[in-house]
């Protein structure tokens, strides 16, 4: 066998041996279950009923959903009905992976007008730190001095203790671009359809009103009422999530949509005989295979040499 061949074998499974690890959980793609698919019993008039999502250790969640003052219904719609999704181009899009177009992802639509409700969502199992994305969509503003002309939303959470997140851990990952429009992405067939193929750029303003909380509202000074977004990547576990929503003082409606990325690899488990060291067993094997195969192609290099 050529020196060159041998040696090249040898290389390639050394770079392969040495490269095994874990890897971080996946994003999106839609449909495979990162996005919660949000069911109830009626989903024209779902007020209670479930999320689930296919990361196996969170398993899913149960929501409830209160209406305080006013008038106000919960439903479910997919996203390509409601006109409204998160391209790879948005903030959460790029962070947990886009949900649409998509004929089976869903969302939670609140509709009301002058209303007042609690959303509360509570997980079979609290989602991990870095692994949960909330977005708010559609908090519609008009160009009016009076906040109530805009959708208000505060977002609190706790882990599995019932310990409060702090706003910055709220915030998490999103820290920076909290607040985006769905439609500020390119015009093409993926755009969502609420857009009417127009690129839209006004935003809401983002708050912390208490060291435990978020605030979001519409821009009361810009009347934009498609795209305006906000989103959450929370930095620490979550048990459960509160969202309070005071709505636009004529009919209005916000969208909430949950993420909760894929179980990661889990990493090659020790050898049943040796301690567990923080080594990967199989690659220190490969290794010294490898090595020992390095060894016995110099050993036949050399006597060949001397023939």
């Amino acid at each position: 066998m050529p020196r060159k061949f041998l040696a090249a074998v040898a290389l390639t499974a050394v770079v392969s041996a040495l490269g095994i690890g874990a890897s971080s959980g996946a994003l999106a793609a839609p449909g495979d279950g990162t996005w919660g698919t949000w069911s109830a019993t009626n989903p024209l008039d779902a007020p209670s009923g479930r999320i689930t999502f296919g990361n196996t250790a969170v398993g899913g969640a149960n929501y409830t959903f209160v209406l305080n003052s006013g008038s106000s219904t919960a439903s479910i719609d997919t996203v390509s009905s409601a006109g409204e999704w998160f391209t790879a181009e948005t903030a959460p899009g790029a962070w947990a992976g886009e949900n649409g177009p998509s004929v089976t992802e869903n969302v939670l639509t609140l509709s009301g007008a002058a209303a007042n409700a609690t959303t509360t969502i509570t997980f079979d199992n609290p989602v991990p730190a870095n692994y949960l994305t909330l977005v708010i969509s559609d908090l519609d503003s008009t160009n009016a001095t009076d906040p109530l002309y805009s959708d208000r939303v505060t977002i609190t959470a706790t882990t599995n203790s019932g310990a409060n997140l702090s706003s910055s851990e709220l915030q998490g990952s999103a820290s920076g671009s909290e607040v985006f429009n769905f439609c500020n992405v390119t015009v093409n067939a993926d755009m969502p359809t609420d857009c009417s193929g127009t690129v839209a750029t006004a935003v809401p303003v983002m708050q912390t009103p208490s060291p435990t909380s978020v605030y979001f509202f519409g821009d009361i000074a810009v009347s934009s009422a498609v795209g305006n977004s906000a989103w959450l990547a929370p930095s620490a576990e979550v048990k459960t999530l509160t969202i309070v929503w005071s709505s636009y003082a004529v009919l209005s409606d916000v969208r909430i949509a949950l993420a909760v990325k894929q179980d990661p690899t889990p990493p090659t488990p020790p050898s049943p005989n040796l301690p567990d060291t923080g080594v990967d067993a199989v690659a220190v094997t490969l290794t010294a295979g490898v090595l020992g195969l390095l060894g016995s192609a110099t050993l036949l290099a050399v006597r060949r040499r001397r023939a």
